[in-house]
Protein backbone atom coordinates (compact mmCIF):
# COMPACT_ATOMS: atom_id res chain seq x y z
CA UNK A 1 0.00 0.00 0.00
CA UNK A 2 1.06 3.66 -0.91
CA UNK A 3 2.30 5.52 2.47
CA UNK A 4 -0.17 8.69 2.92
CA UNK A 5 -1.19 11.16 4.82
CA UNK A 6 -5.16 12.17 5.25
CA UNK A 7 -7.28 14.42 6.83
CA UNK A 8 -7.87 11.67 8.80
CA UNK A 9 -5.15 10.64 10.63
CA UNK A 10 -4.31 14.53 11.67
CA UNK A 11 -7.51 14.91 12.94
CA UNK A 12 -6.70 12.48 15.51
CA UNK A 13 -3.48 14.05 16.73
CA UNK A 14 -3.85 14.67 20.68
CA UNK A 15 -3.29 18.54 19.24
CA UNK A 16 -6.67 18.36 17.70
CA UNK A 17 -8.66 16.25 20.13
CA UNK A 18 -10.66 19.37 20.87
CA UNK A 19 -11.47 20.55 17.39
CA UNK A 20 -14.75 20.09 15.49
CA UNK A 21 -15.46 18.71 12.34
CA UNK A 22 -17.99 20.93 10.80
CA UNK A 23 -18.44 19.47 7.53
CA UNK A 24 -17.00 16.61 5.02
CA UNK A 25 -16.81 13.39 8.03
CA UNK A 26 -17.32 11.20 5.17
CA UNK A 27 -14.27 11.95 3.29
CA UNK A 28 -12.07 12.46 6.05
CA UNK A 29 -9.84 9.13 4.87
CA UNK A 30 -10.55 10.39 1.28
CA UNK A 31 -8.89 13.54 1.31
CA UNK A 32 -4.82 13.38 1.01
CA UNK A 33 -2.42 16.13 2.46
CA UNK A 34 0.49 17.52 1.01
CA UNK A 35 1.02 20.33 2.79
CA UNK A 36 -0.09 22.94 5.69
CA UNK A 37 0.16 26.83 5.45
CA UNK A 38 -1.86 29.45 7.17
CA UNK A 39 -3.82 31.93 4.50
CA UNK A 40 -5.88 35.07 4.97
CA UNK A 41 -7.77 36.44 2.53
CA UNK A 42 -7.23 37.55 -0.43
CA UNK A 43 -6.29 33.92 -1.07
CA UNK A 44 -5.02 34.62 -4.81
CA UNK A 45 -2.93 31.23 -6.24
CA UNK A 46 -1.03 30.98 -2.79
CA UNK A 47 -3.02 27.72 -2.00
CA UNK A 48 -2.12 24.39 -3.53
CA UNK A 49 -3.38 21.30 -4.45
CA UNK A 50 -3.96 19.12 -1.39
CA UNK A 51 -3.06 21.73 1.33
CA UNK A 52 -4.47 21.65 5.02
CA UNK A 53 -5.08 25.55 4.77
CA UNK A 54 -5.23 27.21 8.51
CA UNK A 55 -7.26 30.66 8.74
CA UNK A 56 -8.10 33.04 11.75
CA UNK A 57 -10.51 34.67 9.45
CA UNK A 58 -9.00 38.11 10.24
CA UNK A 59 -9.50 39.53 6.97
CA UNK A 60 -13.12 38.62 6.70
CA UNK A 61 -14.02 41.64 9.56
CA UNK A 62 -16.91 39.76 10.24
CA UNK A 63 -18.43 39.79 6.99
CA UNK A 64 -20.47 36.89 5.70
CA UNK A 65 -20.11 37.25 2.16
CA UNK A 66 -16.18 38.13 2.43
CA UNK A 67 -15.95 35.05 4.32
CA UNK A 68 -17.74 33.36 2.00
CA UNK A 69 -15.59 34.05 -1.05
CA UNK A 70 -12.66 33.29 0.94
CA UNK A 71 -14.14 29.52 1.35
CA UNK A 72 -14.67 28.84 -2.50
CA UNK A 73 -11.69 30.59 -3.10
CA UNK A 74 -9.81 27.67 -0.83
CA UNK A 75 -12.02 25.34 -2.32
CA UNK A 76 -11.51 25.80 -5.70
CA UNK A 77 -7.83 25.47 -5.15
CA UNK A 78 -7.78 22.29 -4.47
CA UNK A 79 -7.48 22.41 -0.93
CA UNK A 80 -7.70 19.43 1.12
CA UNK A 81 -9.55 21.09 4.36
CA UNK A 82 -9.82 24.60 5.86
CA UNK A 83 -9.84 25.29 9.34
CA UNK A 84 -10.70 27.87 10.90
CA UNK A 85 -9.92 29.62 14.32
CA UNK A 86 -12.58 30.26 16.28
CA UNK A 87 -13.08 32.81 19.29
CA UNK A 88 -11.41 36.04 18.65
CA UNK A 89 -12.04 37.05 15.15
CA UNK A 90 -14.47 34.25 14.30
CA UNK A 91 -16.92 33.25 17.46
CA UNK A 92 -18.69 30.84 15.23
CA UNK A 93 -18.82 29.72 11.63
CA UNK A 94 -21.61 30.87 9.51
CA UNK A 95 -24.76 28.64 8.37
CA UNK A 96 -24.04 29.58 4.70
CA UNK A 97 -20.63 28.64 4.84
CA UNK A 98 -21.22 25.41 6.63
CA UNK A 99 -23.94 24.80 3.92
CA UNK A 100 -21.53 25.48 0.99
CA UNK A 101 -19.03 23.06 2.35
CA UNK A 102 -21.59 20.27 3.21
CA UNK A 103 -22.78 20.73 -0.39
CA UNK A 104 -19.45 20.08 -1.61
CA UNK A 105 -18.59 17.20 0.47
CA UNK A 106 -15.35 20.11 1.55
CA UNK A 107 -14.03 19.73 4.90
CA UNK A 108 -14.82 22.58 7.40
CA UNK A 109 -12.74 22.03 11.18
CA UNK A 110 -13.52 24.25 13.69
CA UNK A 111 -10.57 24.41 16.09
CA UNK A 112 -10.43 26.65 19.34
CA UNK A 113 -8.33 29.67 19.47
CA UNK A 114 -6.27 28.41 22.45
CA UNK A 115 -4.86 26.17 19.75
CA UNK A 116 -1.81 27.54 18.11
CA UNK A 117 -1.54 27.49 14.73
CA UNK A 118 2.58 27.04 14.90
CA UNK A 119 1.56 23.39 16.84
CA UNK A 120 -0.40 22.35 14.15
CA UNK A 121 2.13 23.24 11.85
CA UNK A 122 4.60 21.59 13.93
CA UNK A 123 2.76 18.43 14.02
CA UNK A 124 1.07 18.31 10.58
CA UNK A 125 4.73 18.32 8.79
CA UNK A 126 6.22 16.04 11.40
CA UNK A 127 3.35 13.43 10.33
CA UNK A 128 4.38 14.87 6.62
CA UNK A 129 8.34 13.95 7.26
CA UNK A 130 7.22 10.07 8.66
CA UNK A 131 5.53 9.61 5.54
CA UNK A 132 7.98 10.90 3.14
CA UNK A 133 10.90 9.07 5.12
CA UNK A 134 8.49 5.95 4.96
CA UNK A 135 8.12 6.89 0.74
CA UNK A 136 11.81 7.46 0.31
CA UNK A 137 12.42 3.90 2.05
CA UNK A 138 9.85 1.83 -0.03
CA UNK A 139 10.53 3.96 -3.50
CA UNK A 140 14.18 2.54 -2.78
CA UNK A 141 12.86 -0.99 -1.90
CA UNK A 142 10.91 -0.88 -5.20
CA UNK A 143 13.47 0.29 -6.94
CA UNK A 144 16.39 -2.05 -6.06
CA UNK A 145 13.45 -4.82 -6.46
CA UNK A 146 12.97 -3.99 -9.72
CA UNK A 147 17.04 -3.88 -10.71
CA UNK A 148 17.37 -7.81 -8.62
CA UNK A 149 14.01 -8.51 -11.36
CA UNK A 150 16.62 -7.66 -14.06
CA UNK A 151 19.99 -9.40 -12.38
CA UNK A 152 18.15 -12.49 -12.08
CA UNK A 153 16.72 -12.04 -15.97
CA UNK A 154 12.74 -11.85 -15.23
CA UNK A 155 11.29 -10.88 -18.50
CA UNK A 156 8.94 -7.46 -18.78
CA UNK A 157 5.41 -9.36 -17.78
CA UNK A 158 7.25 -10.73 -14.31
CA UNK A 159 8.02 -7.03 -13.94
CA UNK A 160 4.78 -5.13 -15.29
CA UNK A 161 3.18 -7.18 -12.90
CA UNK A 162 4.95 -6.30 -10.15
CA UNK A 163 4.51 -2.98 -10.66
CA UNK A 164 0.39 -3.20 -11.20
CA UNK A 165 0.40 -4.84 -7.33
CA UNK A 166 2.55 -1.38 -6.17
CA UNK A 167 0.50 0.75 -7.48
CA UNK A 168 -2.81 -1.04 -8.24
CA UNK A 169 -3.05 0.46 -11.28
CA UNK A 170 -2.68 -1.49 -14.87
CA UNK A 171 -0.10 -0.86 -17.57
CA UNK A 172 0.68 -1.49 -20.34
CA UNK A 173 4.61 -1.91 -21.49
CA UNK A 174 5.28 -1.17 -25.75
CA UNK A 175 8.27 -1.47 -27.49
CA UNK A 176 9.80 0.62 -29.97
CA UNK A 177 7.28 0.19 -32.65
CA UNK A 178 4.53 0.37 -30.41
CA UNK A 179 3.72 -2.40 -30.00
CA UNK A 180 2.38 -3.91 -26.70
CA UNK A 181 4.74 -6.58 -25.37
CA UNK A 182 3.83 -7.03 -21.30
CA UNK A 183 0.81 -5.93 -18.95
CA UNK A 184 -2.82 -6.20 -18.14
CA UNK A 185 -4.08 -2.73 -19.03
CA UNK A 186 -6.78 -2.72 -21.96
CA UNK A 187 -5.07 -2.58 -25.18
CA UNK A 188 -7.37 -1.00 -27.36
CA UNK A 189 -8.37 1.92 -24.87
CA UNK A 190 -4.21 2.55 -23.80
CA UNK A 191 -3.52 2.87 -27.61
CA UNK A 192 -6.62 4.87 -28.52
CA UNK A 193 -5.42 7.34 -25.48
CA UNK A 194 -2.10 7.14 -27.15
CA UNK A 195 -2.80 8.17 -30.13
CA UNK A 196 -4.04 11.72 -29.46
CA UNK A 197 -1.21 11.93 -27.58
CA UNK A 198 1.07 11.04 -30.82
CA UNK A 199 -1.01 13.86 -32.64
CA UNK A 200 -0.45 17.13 -30.59
CA UNK A 201 3.29 15.90 -30.13
CA UNK A 202 3.38 15.43 -34.32
CA UNK A 203 1.64 19.26 -34.07
CA UNK A 204 4.11 20.55 -31.82
CA UNK A 205 7.63 21.96 -33.11
CA UNK A 206 10.39 19.98 -32.58
CA UNK A 207 12.38 20.66 -29.16
CA UNK A 208 14.97 19.59 -27.28
CA UNK A 209 13.61 20.87 -23.79
CA UNK A 210 13.68 18.07 -21.36
CA UNK A 211 10.29 18.25 -20.09
CA UNK A 212 9.23 16.46 -23.34
CA UNK A 213 11.21 13.79 -21.70
CA UNK A 214 9.03 13.89 -18.55
CA UNK A 215 5.50 12.20 -18.07
CA UNK A 216 2.76 13.30 -20.06
CA UNK A 217 -0.79 12.96 -19.17
CA UNK A 218 -3.82 12.25 -21.40
CA UNK A 219 -7.48 11.77 -21.02
CA UNK A 220 -10.31 10.76 -22.52
CA UNK A 221 -14.25 10.90 -21.09
CA UNK A 222 -13.31 8.20 -18.82
CA UNK A 223 -9.68 7.48 -17.95
CA UNK A 224 -6.17 8.91 -17.64
CA UNK A 225 -3.14 7.90 -19.37
CA UNK A 226 0.01 8.64 -17.82
CA UNK A 227 2.63 7.93 -20.48
CA UNK A 228 6.43 7.95 -20.12
CA UNK A 229 8.73 6.98 -22.76
CA UNK A 230 11.70 4.39 -22.31
CA UNK A 231 15.15 5.51 -23.63
CA UNK A 232 18.69 4.06 -23.32
CA UNK A 233 21.45 6.50 -24.51
CA UNK A 234 18.97 8.70 -26.15
CA UNK A 235 17.94 5.91 -27.78
CA UNK A 236 14.36 5.37 -27.89
CA UNK A 237 13.08 1.67 -26.82
CA UNK A 238 9.28 1.52 -25.76
CA UNK A 239 7.00 3.34 -24.12
CA UNK A 240 5.16 2.99 -20.67
CA UNK A 241 1.50 4.19 -20.13
CA UNK A 242 -0.40 3.78 -16.47
CA UNK A 243 -3.97 3.96 -17.44
CA UNK A 244 -6.06 5.12 -14.04
CA UNK A 245 -9.81 6.36 -13.52
CA UNK A 246 -10.60 9.60 -14.81
CA UNK A 247 -11.56 11.08 -10.96
CA UNK A 248 -7.47 9.42 -9.67
CA UNK A 249 -4.78 11.87 -9.86
CA UNK A 250 -1.22 10.03 -9.04
CA UNK A 251 0.33 11.33 -6.12
CA UNK A 252 3.88 11.78 -6.19
CA UNK A 253 4.95 8.81 -4.58
CA UNK A 254 3.22 6.52 -7.32
CA UNK A 255 4.84 9.04 -10.39
CA UNK A 256 8.27 8.01 -8.75
CA UNK A 257 7.26 4.25 -8.77
CA UNK A 258 5.96 5.13 -12.74
CA UNK A 259 9.90 6.37 -13.06
CA UNK A 260 11.43 3.68 -11.57
CA UNK A 261 9.70 0.95 -13.44
CA UNK A 262 10.60 3.37 -16.85
CA UNK A 263 14.37 2.84 -16.16
CA UNK A 264 14.04 -0.80 -14.96
CA UNK A 265 12.09 -1.38 -18.63
CA UNK A 266 15.11 0.52 -20.26
CA UNK A 267 17.79 -1.69 -18.49
CA UNK A 268 15.68 -4.78 -19.81
CA UNK A 269 15.71 -3.13 -23.41
CA UNK A 270 19.27 -2.20 -23.34
CA UNK A 271 19.90 -5.87 -22.04
CA UNK A 272 18.15 -7.82 -24.87
CA UNK A 273 19.47 -5.43 -27.57
CA UNK A 274 23.24 -6.84 -25.93
CA UNK A 275 22.12 -10.43 -26.14
CA UNK A 276 19.82 -9.94 -29.57
CA UNK A 277 23.48 -8.55 -30.94
CA UNK A 278 25.92 -11.57 -29.91
CA UNK A 279 23.00 -13.64 -31.04
CA UNK A 280 22.65 -11.97 -34.78
CA UNK A 281 26.88 -11.76 -34.56
CA UNK A 282 27.08 -15.69 -33.76
CA UNK A 283 24.39 -16.32 -36.19
CA UNK A 284 26.22 -14.42 -38.44
CA UNK A 285 29.83 -16.13 -38.37
CA UNK A 286 28.52 -19.43 -38.55
CA UNK A 287 26.60 -18.99 -42.11
CA UNK A 288 29.48 -17.16 -42.98
CA UNK A 289 31.65 -20.08 -42.30
CA UNK A 290 28.93 -22.19 -44.37
CA UNK A 291 29.22 -20.05 -47.29
CA UNK A 292 32.90 -19.70 -47.26
CA UNK A 293 32.89 -23.79 -47.36
CA UNK A 294 34.98 -24.18 -43.90
CA UNK A 295 35.62 -27.70 -42.84
CA UNK A 296 32.96 -27.91 -40.02
CA UNK A 297 31.97 -31.25 -38.38
CA UNK A 298 28.61 -32.55 -38.04
CA UNK A 299 28.13 -32.33 -34.94
CA UNK A 300 29.26 -28.71 -34.79
CA UNK A 301 26.62 -27.69 -37.79
CA UNK A 302 23.85 -29.52 -36.14
CA UNK A 303 24.43 -27.83 -32.61
CA UNK A 304 24.54 -24.63 -33.82
CA UNK A 305 21.31 -25.39 -36.45
CA UNK A 306 19.87 -26.42 -33.30
CA UNK A 307 20.93 -23.27 -31.50
CA UNK A 308 20.27 -20.74 -34.15
CA UNK A 309 16.43 -22.72 -34.88
CA UNK A 310 18.35 -23.35 -38.47
CA UNK A 311 17.31 -26.03 -40.60
CA UNK A 312 20.00 -27.32 -43.27
CA UNK A 313 18.32 -30.36 -44.16
CA UNK A 314 16.19 -28.29 -46.33
CA UNK A 315 17.35 -26.87 -50.32
CA UNK A 316 17.87 -22.95 -50.63
CA UNK A 317 18.57 -20.65 -53.16
CA UNK A 318 21.02 -17.71 -52.30
CA UNK A 319 20.34 -14.15 -52.97
CA UNK A 320 22.70 -11.37 -52.38
CA UNK A 321 22.15 -7.94 -52.18
CA UNK A 322 24.20 -4.96 -52.81
CA UNK A 323 23.53 -0.95 -51.42
CA UNK A 324 24.39 0.97 -54.40
CA UNK A 325 24.17 4.32 -52.77
CA UNK A 326 25.04 3.22 -49.23
CA UNK A 327 27.79 5.66 -49.37
CA UNK A 328 25.78 8.78 -49.77
CA UNK A 329 23.29 7.37 -47.35
CA UNK A 330 25.71 7.25 -44.48
CA UNK A 331 27.60 10.93 -45.05
CA UNK A 332 23.47 11.99 -45.74
CA UNK A 333 22.67 10.26 -42.05
CA UNK A 334 26.05 11.09 -40.06
CA UNK A 335 25.15 15.06 -40.85
CA UNK A 336 22.02 14.48 -39.51
CA UNK A 337 22.83 12.80 -36.69
CA UNK A 338 26.67 13.13 -35.72
CA UNK A 339 26.54 11.57 -32.36
CA UNK A 340 24.89 8.26 -33.90
CA UNK A 341 28.21 6.03 -34.90
CA UNK A 342 25.69 3.00 -34.95
CA UNK A 343 23.67 4.05 -37.76
CA UNK A 344 24.91 1.17 -40.00
CA UNK A 345 24.40 -1.28 -37.30
CA UNK A 346 20.56 -0.06 -36.89
CA UNK A 347 20.03 -0.15 -40.23
CA UNK A 348 20.84 -3.91 -41.16
CA UNK A 349 18.85 -4.82 -37.93
CA UNK A 350 15.77 -2.95 -39.84
CA UNK A 351 16.27 -4.85 -43.03
CA UNK A 352 16.46 -7.95 -41.50
CA UNK A 353 13.28 -7.67 -39.85
CA UNK A 354 11.88 -6.40 -43.05
CA UNK A 355 13.36 -9.53 -44.32
CA UNK A 356 11.91 -11.87 -41.61
CA UNK A 357 8.39 -10.20 -42.83
CA UNK A 358 8.84 -10.57 -46.19
CA UNK A 359 9.85 -14.52 -45.70
CA UNK A 360 6.79 -15.31 -43.19
CA UNK A 361 4.59 -13.75 -45.57
CA UNK A 362 5.53 -16.08 -48.66
CA UNK A 363 5.56 -19.10 -46.17
CA UNK A 364 9.43 -19.74 -46.64
CA UNK A 365 12.44 -20.32 -44.13
CA UNK A 366 15.02 -17.17 -44.69
CA UNK A 367 18.74 -17.43 -43.67
CA UNK A 368 20.49 -14.03 -42.97
CA UNK A 369 23.67 -12.77 -42.80
CA UNK A 370 25.56 -9.93 -43.68
CA UNK A 371 29.28 -9.20 -45.07
CA UNK A 372 30.74 -5.80 -45.34
CA UNK A 373 28.01 -4.00 -47.83
CA UNK A 374 26.22 -6.87 -48.62
CA UNK A 375 23.10 -8.46 -47.43
CA UNK A 376 23.27 -12.48 -48.01
CA UNK A 377 19.93 -14.22 -48.10
CA UNK A 378 19.04 -17.85 -47.95
CA UNK A 379 15.98 -18.56 -48.76
CA UNK A 380 13.98 -22.09 -48.84
CA UNK A 381 13.26 -23.54 -52.22
CA UNK A 382 10.08 -25.78 -51.76
CA UNK A 383 7.99 -27.83 -54.81
CA UNK A 384 5.97 -24.76 -55.71
CA UNK A 385 9.57 -22.62 -55.86
CA UNK A 386 10.13 -20.89 -59.51
CA UNK A 387 11.42 -17.90 -60.20
CA UNK A 388 8.48 -16.02 -59.03
CA UNK A 389 8.48 -16.91 -55.85
CA UNK A 390 12.02 -14.77 -55.18
CA UNK A 391 10.67 -12.29 -57.39
CA UNK A 392 7.50 -11.67 -55.42
CA UNK A 393 9.87 -12.34 -51.97
CA UNK A 394 11.95 -9.47 -53.25
CA UNK A 395 8.92 -7.38 -54.36
CA UNK A 396 8.10 -7.65 -50.84
CA UNK A 397 11.39 -6.81 -49.43
CA UNK A 398 12.10 -4.13 -51.63
CA UNK A 399 8.72 -2.53 -50.90
CA UNK A 400 8.65 -2.36 -46.91
CA UNK A 401 12.22 -1.17 -47.63
CA UNK A 402 11.29 1.87 -49.70
CA UNK A 403 9.47 3.27 -46.50
CA UNK A 404 12.53 3.04 -44.36
CA UNK A 405 15.23 4.08 -47.12
CA UNK A 406 13.48 5.96 -49.47
CA UNK A 407 17.08 6.69 -51.30
CA UNK A 408 18.36 3.19 -51.41
CA UNK A 409 18.56 1.47 -54.35
CA UNK A 410 19.56 -2.79 -54.66
CA UNK A 411 21.35 -4.43 -56.87
CA UNK A 412 20.32 -7.91 -56.48
CA UNK A 413 22.26 -11.68 -57.42
CA UNK A 414 20.62 -14.89 -57.21
CA UNK A 415 22.04 -18.54 -57.66
CA UNK A 416 21.57 -22.43 -56.26
CA UNK A 417 24.12 -24.56 -57.10
CA UNK A 418 21.98 -27.93 -58.15
CA UNK A 419 19.21 -28.77 -55.99
CA UNK A 420 20.64 -26.30 -53.41
CA UNK A 421 20.45 -28.66 -50.91
CA UNK A 422 23.61 -28.06 -48.57
CA UNK A 423 25.67 -26.38 -51.10
CA UNK A 424 25.64 -23.03 -49.30
CA UNK A 425 29.51 -21.97 -50.97
CA UNK A 426 28.64 -22.98 -54.26
CA UNK A 427 25.29 -21.34 -54.08
CA UNK A 428 26.85 -17.75 -52.33
CA UNK A 429 29.37 -17.62 -55.62
CA UNK A 430 26.55 -17.94 -58.05
CA UNK A 431 24.65 -15.15 -56.53
CA UNK A 432 27.85 -13.66 -56.38
CA UNK A 433 28.70 -14.22 -59.72
CA UNK A 434 25.51 -13.11 -61.14
CA UNK A 435 25.53 -9.88 -59.21
CA UNK A 436 29.23 -8.95 -60.20
CA UNK A 437 28.27 -9.70 -63.55
CA UNK A 438 24.53 -7.30 -63.53
CA UNK A 439 25.99 -4.78 -62.32
CA UNK A 440 29.63 -4.96 -64.56
CA UNK A 441 27.61 -5.14 -68.06
CA UNK A 442 23.61 -4.68 -67.25
CA UNK A 443 23.39 -1.84 -64.95
CA UNK A 444 22.79 -1.07 -61.01
CA UNK A 445 19.78 -1.26 -59.43
CA UNK A 446 18.76 -4.97 -61.13
CA UNK A 447 18.34 -8.46 -60.28
CA UNK A 448 19.88 -10.92 -62.13
CA UNK A 449 19.59 -14.71 -61.65
CA UNK A 450 22.51 -16.92 -62.46
CA UNK A 451 20.27 -19.67 -64.34
CA UNK A 452 18.92 -17.43 -66.51
CA UNK A 453 21.88 -16.26 -68.43
CA UNK A 454 23.36 -18.21 -70.94
CA UNK A 455 26.32 -17.00 -72.48
CA UNK A 456 26.83 -14.89 -69.44
CA UNK A 457 26.40 -17.91 -67.47
CA UNK A 458 28.59 -19.87 -69.43
CA UNK A 459 31.26 -17.71 -69.08
CA UNK A 460 30.44 -17.28 -65.16
CA UNK A 461 31.23 -20.80 -64.22
CA UNK A 462 34.25 -20.54 -66.44
CA UNK A 463 35.28 -17.34 -64.30
CA UNK A 464 34.91 -19.04 -61.08
CA UNK A 465 37.03 -21.94 -62.30
CA UNK A 466 40.42 -21.54 -60.69
CA UNK A 467 42.36 -23.23 -64.08
CA UNK A 468 40.88 -20.81 -65.83
CA UNK A 469 41.81 -17.94 -63.79
CA UNK A 470 45.37 -18.80 -64.27
CA UNK A 471 45.07 -19.11 -68.04
CA UNK A 472 43.81 -15.72 -68.40
CA UNK A 473 45.70 -13.99 -65.87
CA UNK A 474 49.02 -13.78 -68.27
CA UNK A 475 47.03 -12.02 -70.96
CA UNK A 476 44.91 -9.66 -69.27
CA UNK A 477 47.01 -8.83 -66.27
CA UNK A 478 49.49 -6.30 -68.60
CA UNK A 479 46.74 -4.83 -69.97
CA UNK A 480 44.98 -3.73 -66.63
CA UNK A 481 48.20 -1.96 -65.47
CA UNK A 482 49.03 -0.39 -68.61
CA UNK A 483 45.47 1.28 -68.37
CA UNK A 484 45.69 1.81 -64.66
CA UNK A 485 49.13 3.84 -65.62
CA UNK A 486 48.63 5.32 -69.16
CA UNK A 487 44.86 5.68 -68.91
CA UNK A 488 44.51 4.42 -72.78
CA UNK A 489 42.06 1.57 -72.32
CA UNK A 490 43.27 -0.69 -74.20
CA UNK A 491 40.83 -3.30 -73.10
CA UNK A 492 37.93 -1.43 -74.87
CA UNK A 493 40.17 -0.85 -77.83
CA UNK A 494 40.24 -4.62 -78.37
CA UNK A 495 36.56 -4.72 -77.94
CA UNK A 496 35.70 -2.48 -80.22
CA UNK A 497 38.56 -3.86 -83.04
CA UNK A 498 36.81 -7.75 -82.15
CA UNK A 499 33.43 -5.76 -82.94
CA UNK A 500 34.66 -4.88 -86.50
CA UNK A 501 36.09 -8.12 -87.70
CA UNK A 502 39.23 -6.47 -87.36
CA UNK A 503 38.41 -3.85 -89.65
CA UNK A 504 41.29 -0.45 -88.91
CA UNK A 505 38.97 1.99 -90.31
CA UNK A 506 35.53 1.02 -89.27
CA UNK A 507 37.48 0.68 -85.07
CA UNK A 508 39.09 3.85 -85.76
CA UNK A 509 35.56 5.39 -86.48
CA UNK A 510 34.02 4.08 -84.21
CA UNK A 511 36.17 5.08 -81.31
CA UNK A 512 37.01 8.76 -82.84
CA UNK A 513 40.35 7.68 -82.94
CA UNK A 514 42.86 9.00 -86.12
CA UNK A 515 44.46 5.60 -87.84
CA UNK A 516 47.75 5.60 -86.49
CA UNK A 517 47.07 5.75 -83.04
CA UNK A 518 44.39 3.31 -83.32
CA UNK A 519 47.54 0.98 -84.82
CA UNK A 520 49.42 1.98 -81.97
CA UNK A 521 47.46 0.90 -79.46
CA UNK A 522 46.86 -2.14 -81.37
CA UNK A 523 50.86 -3.14 -81.37
CA UNK A 524 51.10 -1.83 -77.47
CA UNK A 525 48.55 -4.84 -77.11
CA UNK A 526 50.19 -7.25 -78.65
CA UNK A 527 53.22 -6.74 -77.46
CA UNK A 528 52.18 -6.17 -73.76
CA UNK A 529 50.22 -9.89 -73.97
CA UNK A 530 52.55 -11.50 -76.19
CA UNK A 531 49.71 -12.20 -78.76
CA UNK A 532 49.75 -11.37 -82.33
CA UNK A 533 46.00 -10.05 -83.28
CA UNK A 534 46.57 -12.15 -87.03
CA UNK A 535 46.82 -15.47 -85.39
CA UNK A 536 43.39 -17.06 -84.36
CA UNK A 537 44.77 -18.68 -81.59
CA UNK A 538 45.86 -15.83 -80.34
CA UNK A 539 42.97 -13.62 -81.17
CA UNK A 540 40.32 -15.90 -79.72
CA UNK A 541 42.66 -16.48 -76.37
CA UNK A 542 42.51 -12.65 -76.26
CA UNK A 543 38.80 -12.27 -76.26
CA UNK A 544 37.89 -14.77 -74.05
CA UNK A 545 40.26 -13.98 -71.58
CA UNK A 546 38.93 -10.14 -71.63
CA UNK A 547 35.19 -11.42 -71.75
CA UNK A 548 35.54 -13.22 -68.72
CA UNK A 549 37.33 -10.81 -66.83
CA UNK A 550 34.59 -8.41 -67.97
CA UNK A 551 31.96 -10.83 -65.74
CA UNK A 552 33.47 -8.87 -62.92
CA UNK A 553 33.81 -11.76 -60.87
CA UNK A 554 37.36 -12.18 -61.13
CA UNK A 555 39.26 -9.44 -59.05
CA UNK A 556 42.57 -7.59 -59.17
CA UNK A 557 43.90 -9.30 -56.46
CA UNK A 558 43.13 -12.57 -57.82
CA UNK A 559 44.70 -12.07 -61.05
CA UNK A 560 47.98 -10.93 -59.30
CA UNK A 561 47.89 -13.86 -57.41
CA UNK A 562 47.22 -16.88 -60.41
CA UNK A 563 49.59 -15.00 -62.20
CA UNK A 564 52.21 -15.58 -59.39
CA UNK A 565 51.18 -19.23 -59.48
CA UNK A 566 51.89 -19.35 -63.18
CA UNK A 567 55.53 -18.24 -63.33
CA UNK A 568 55.93 -20.21 -59.86
CA UNK A 569 55.63 -22.96 -62.01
Amino acid sequence: MLNMLHVSDIIELPLLKTSKIKTGKDVLSNRLIEWVSVIESPVENFVRENEFVLSTGIGCHEDIDILLEFVKDVYNSGASALGIATGRYIFEIPEEIIRFAEERNFILIEIPWEIRFADIIHEVMRELNIVQQQDSKRSNGIHQTLIQMILDGKNLEQISNYVEEELDLPILILDKKGNPVAGSAKQSKVLSIRNQLIKKQKSQAASNHPLHSKIRKIADEESNLYHLPIQTNGVHEGEICVLSDITYQLNQQELHIIEHAMMACALWFSRKSVVTKVEMRLQNDFLLRLIKGENLSEEYKMTQAEQFQYNLDIPYECIIGFPENLASLMEKEHKRHSKNNNWLEKMISYIKEELIFAAEAVKHQMLFAYEGDQIIIFLEVTKESNADSVNHFLDLVERRLKHLFPSLTFSWGIGKHKDGNGNFSKSFKKAKAALDMGRTQIGVGKRVNFDEMRMNRLLLNLAINEEVQEIIAAPILPLIEYDEKRDMDLINTFKAYNRNSGNVSQTARELNLHRQSLLYRLRKIESLTGLSLVNPDDLFLLDFSIRVWSTGVIKREQINTNLSNINGL
